[in-house]
């Protein structure tokens, strides 16, 4: 009986230490936590309170993700989407937005033939976000189709270069699939001043 006692005290001054003890995050937390550290702030932001596939915000007035579901509107209701522009070519948000209030836009792409004229038709849809938004776009995984357009957007209206915009596409963490290596050739070489032209962006100045 003395050595049950003995036992359950030695139990219950081991429960109390654990308890007291502070507690070590994992070493598996480390890399996560210095990867959201080092994710530079103007890039597109992680939209993690809601359950829509691959949302981010790009500007207060643009929002990117993945293919919608019916689950998702209340979430892009609550974030304001006032617009969505599909860039799929085998499918239709028609019926999913039908009664939701939230306008339609499509710009069928194919990932596999990337076109000076289907840019130019999205990057044109975008120019009055600031009035018609906020917009969100979108393709099958919102990282390809998505990726590029998002990127040309960077480019074209906010003056990024395209070494960081194509910094933002390969390692924002939003999927991109490196088999699409024409994405990129496409915006490496991509004549910007034309697509601008093409679009009717001017650039705001200062001074």
């Amino acid at each position: 009986m003395v050595a049950f006692y003995g036992a359950a005290a030695a139990a219950f001054a081991l429960v109390s230490m654990l308890k007291a003890a502070p507690v070590v995050p994992h070493p598996s937390d480390a890399p996560r936590a210095v990867t959201v550290a080092a994710r530079p702030l103007n890039w597109a932001e992680p939209m993690v309170f809601t359950h829509v596939d691959n949302l981010h915000r790009i500007s207060p007035s643009l929002y990117r993700s993945a293919q919608i579901t019916a689950d998702d509107l209340p979430h892009l209701r609550a974030l304001g989407i006032r617009k969505i522009i599909s860039f799929r070519s085998f499918h239709s948000d028609e019926a999913l937005l039908a009664g939701s209030g939230i306008a339609l836009e499509r710009i069928p792409m194919n990932t596999w033939d990337i076109r000076d004229e289907d840019m130019i038709a999205a990057l044109k849809a975008l120019r009055n976000a600031d009035r018609d938004g906020p917009i969100l776009i979108h393709c099958q995984h919102g990282a390809d189709r998505t990726g590029l357009v998002s990127a040309l957007y960077r480019v074209v209206y906010q003056g990024w270069t395209k070494q960081q915009a194509e910094d933002e596409l390969l390692h924002g963490g939003y999927g991109f699939h490196p088999v699409w290596g024409n994405i990129v050739r496409y915006l490496e070489r991509v004549d910007v001043e034309q697509l601008r032209r093409e679009a009717g962006v001017v650039l705001a100045t200062h001074g």
